[in-house]
């Protein structure tokens, strides 16, 4: 909670305590001037937003107890325990909801670089397979972040208004939901000129139905200190899309139902999982792994991804000659990253573009075709703590090895949320998927990894990444052979 917001929980729970006591009249004109003062300067200062509505209410009814010079607890004893029911409720719940989802801080990024960011609308030559149009093309809108020069330009808002009013949707809330994140400062610059260098390229992929650039606390430290992140937008399969031209188009619920949550796809996962742990096996284990890796219809996506990566590799040269990119991009450095289905489609574009030079799978399992192949990239796989029931099929997956260098990472008590900004904007623990783990230590963990990783590899510096396991108890590397 923000400052004047706990002055304001504070003031309700001593008004409610002071007007139930009281039994003389008291000076109306010392009470309501400090009540409505504070609550103008939380609005003035810190703004409106829903979570504090409760607060708000509570804040009316003893402004009226107070005009009125009343007692909060005058009457019989059953009025009274209604009123303190009430009162209780009130307080519980405007506690929870700013804590539950607060305006929170990012962190600060270290690097030596300004962050600005840009949209630009990649369209192809593909056919769109998810919609039924036959004459649908596949468009992508690109996050591009950038290191910056800072004059007189603005930070730009947490998410932009394809996220929010997506994410609300994906929970059928109203588009206003989300409103309060403009409080949220974020380390972005709106359409800043770019540093004049020449930088190496990161290809970043979501995870499926998420927020497309719901990962500000990783993506924002990366850039600072010297990267040009692509930020792609898997149309129909994030939360959502934001075209220039004003239309949204949201995940697309009917190719779900279709090809994604049908009941062979959930029947291939339950069988693969408990076959998976049941085998008594490695022989069975990699049978099992073999069939889902190439069979369950993340594989599909995986695959279809990865052309969204190499559609995107095809228009740098392009855009390295006329967009606001021009000249700034380092076309013999490309690397690509992504989180869940997008780190598995890294892994895949590894496999089908030779010009990407290093790859990074953030908690991903690695569906299609790496179980049958071997690397040739330097590649770095990191995951949270993975516990049974969860098989780890990616021990199969990357069975071949890697003819460059595979460093294998997993991070003690992190959760599938620990790499977005999930475990900010929903501090429940228990609840978001980000494991016990500090989400700031885990953001540090992750963040000093992947750049180690890709300094490495794309601006051939010498850092050795096995050295992170002395200054993170949490974090366990290991080069893989």
């Amino acid at each position: 909670m923000r400052t004047f917001e706990i002055i304001l929980l504070i003031l309700s729970i001593a008004s409610i305590f002071y007007f139930s006591i009281r039994k003389n009249k008291t000076n109306k004109k010392i009470e309501l001037p400090i009540i409505l003062g504070l609550l103008a300067a939380h609005l003035i200062f810190e703004g409106f937003r829903w979570q504090m509505i409760p607060i708000y209410i509570l804040l009316l009814i003893v402004t009226i107890y107070s005009y009125k010079e009343l007692s909060l607890l005058k009457g019989k004893w059953f009025l009274k325990t209604i009123k303190i029911i009430g009162l209780l409720f009130l307080l519980i719940i405007g506690f929870i909801l700013p804590n539950v989802l607060p305006v929170f801080d990012l962190p600060k990024t270290t690097g030596n670089y300004k962050v600005g960011s840009q949209y630009i609308l990649l369209k192809t030559d593909r056919d769109e397979i998810i919609t039924e149009n036959i004459d649908d093309k596949r468009e992508l809108m690109i996050k591009v972040w950038y290191p910056a020069n800072i004059k007189n330009e603005e930070k730009e808002p947490y998410l932009n208004d394809g996220d929010r009013f997506s994410f609300a949707a994906k929970y059928g809330l109203p588009n206003s939901t989300f409103n309060y994140l403009n409080s949220v400062e974020t380390n972005t610059y709106s359409s800043p000129k770019i540093v004049n260098e020449k930088f190496p390229i990161l290809i970043f992929s979501h995870g499926s139905y998420s927020k497309a650039s719901g990962y500000y606390a990783i993506i924002e430290e990366i850039v600072s200190h010297g990267y040009i992140v692509l930020n792609i937008n898997h149309t129909y399969e994030s939360t959502g899309t934001l075209f220039p031209d004003g239309s949204l188009k949201l995940y697309h619920q009917e190719y779900d139902q279709k090809y994604i949550s049908n009941q062979k796809m959930a029947e291939l996962a339950w069988n693969g999982t408990q076959n998976y742990n049941n085998a008594k096996t490695e022989e069975e284990k990699l049978a099992v792994s073999r069939d889902v890796l190439k069979n369950y219809i993340a594989a599909e996506i995986t695959r279809n991804w990865s052309k969204d990566f190499v559609s995107v590799i095809d228009a740098l040269e392009t855009w390295n000659i006329n967009s606001f990119l021009e000249n700034h991009l380092n076309l013999s450095k490309i690397g690509v990253f992504g989180h869940s289905q997008g780190g598995s489609s890294a892994g895949q574009a590894i496999l089908d573009d030779e010009r990407i030079s290093a790859g990074v799978n953030l908690d991903g399992v690695q569906w299609g075709e790496m179980i049958e192949k071997s690397l040739t990239k330097p590649f770095l796989n990191i995951s949270s703590e993975w516990t049974p029931p969860h098989p780890n099929f990616n021990i199969f997956a990357y069975r071949n090895g890697n003819t460059a260098v595979f460093y294998d990472v997993k991070i003690k008590n992190s959760g599938h949320a620990s790499f977005m900004d999930i475990p900010l904007m929903f501090n429940i623990p228990t609840l978001n998927e980000s494991g016990t783990i500090n989400k700031n230590e885990a953001y540090k963990i992750i963040n000093e990894t992947v750049i180690s990783f890709f300094d490495n590899h794309l601006k051939d510096k010498q850092k050795d990444l096995l050295k992170l396991n002395e200054k993170y108890p949490a974090l366990e590397i290991k080069i893989k052979k």
